[in-house]
């Protein structure tokens, strides 16, 4: 299966791309149509990537012609066409002098926090799909016949562990974060980052002793730097954001669960207890990516405090609306 690499990584560089585009657009959607062809769209990178893991699972083997085949048929049902549909209606509706009352879809506007935690959902969905089924197309993990469920979740935990999930959802955080440098306070922007460079330094990524080594000792300096960083903004700030301390609070115990994770994989070779680490990573920043560009109040965090308001990304209406639910 080594041919299909040539395919897989230009895949997995437009999906990246593609991804983090969506999730910038997540963060300035206006109306309720644009948002909901933002979830169709990420439904459709699910559906995407659904395909070719069932064609592997019934046939133990992939051919690009299949997989193809099923990519284009899902990106046209599930995403373009509706997605076009729902944005020509928009238009039409827009520029229509005579239509009173709200666009379609508006309530969803009032539900920004479940809105959000659909993003992530379907975001941490497509990032568990494609390293899995990247993973059983390179062949650093099989199934035989006769395979369990049983042996399926753990190839699907394992893969949560390999380059193919980190190094992914590496590129989709440095991507999305670089689009809301402006709108990301300066202390929030300062540990996203820092938690980004510490799911670069997964030991796990990559299997060679000397990246392990390495990235386990760095992984350890940056966590210092962030302990450092905590210690310092409490003894400095009078009135603290508590959000902000409630996102630390998280980030520090989702790695304290890495670490463990970590020993447990060297100890037993068990993957869950750290796959389950990395998932809790990917939610806990993109929650407070989404949170901190200004997409409403955090289901995890809390309120967060952004820039000025021309820096802001959505409409003050919609915030009213947040907090009325």
């Amino acid at each position: 299966m080594s041919y299909l690499i040539y395919y897989l990584v230009p895949v997995a560089f437009l999906m990246v791309a593609f991804i983090s585009w969506l999730i910038t657009r997540c963060a300035r959607a206006r109306t309720g149509i644009d948002n909901l062809i933002l979830l169709l769209l990420l439904a459709m990178m699910v559906a995407m990537l659904v395909g070719p893991a069932y064609l592997y699972l019934a046939t133990l083997n992939f051919t690009i012609g299949d997989v193809a085949i099923w990519e284009i048929a899902v990106f046209m049902s599930v995403g373009m066409m509706p997605g076009g549909v729902l944005l020509f209606a928009q238009y039409w509706m827009e520029g229509d002098p005579e239509r009173k009352g709200p666009l379609p879809f508006s309530n969803l506007l009032r539900h920004v926090t479940r809105l959000r935690a659909a993003y992530i959902l379907l975001l941490l969905l497509s990032e568990i799909l494609m390293g899995w089924t990247f993973d059983l197309a390179s062949g650093l993990i099989s199934l035989s016949e006769g395979y369990t469920a049983a042996a399926v979740m753990r190839e699907v935990s394992y893969s949560l562990i390999t380059y193919w999930f980190v190094f992914t959802m590496v590129g989709e955080m440095t991507l999305t974060l670089l689009a809301f440098r402006k709108s990301i306070r300066r202390d929030l922007l300062a540990l996203l980052g820092l938690q980004t460079v510490i799911m670069f330094l997964t030991p796990t990524a990559l299997a060679s002793q000397l990246w392990q080594t390495y990235a386990l000792y760095l992984e350890a300096a940056v966590m210092t730097c962030v302990m450092v960083f905590a210690i310092d903004y409490l003894r400095r700030k009078k009135e603290r954001d508590h959000a902000l301390l409630n996102y630390l609070g998280l980030f520090i115990a989702a790695n304290a669960v890495m670490m463990a994770g970590y020993l447990l994989w060297l100890v037993s070779g068990d993957t869950l207890l750290l796959a389950l680490s990395l998932a809790a990573e990917t939610v806990v920043y993109f929650d407070a990516v989404l949170t901190g560009a200004g997409l409403g109040r955090s289901f995890v965090l809390g309120p967060v405090v952004v820039g000025p308001p021309d820096l802001h990304p959505l409409p003050q209406v919609i915030d009213s609306l947040a907090n009325a639910s």
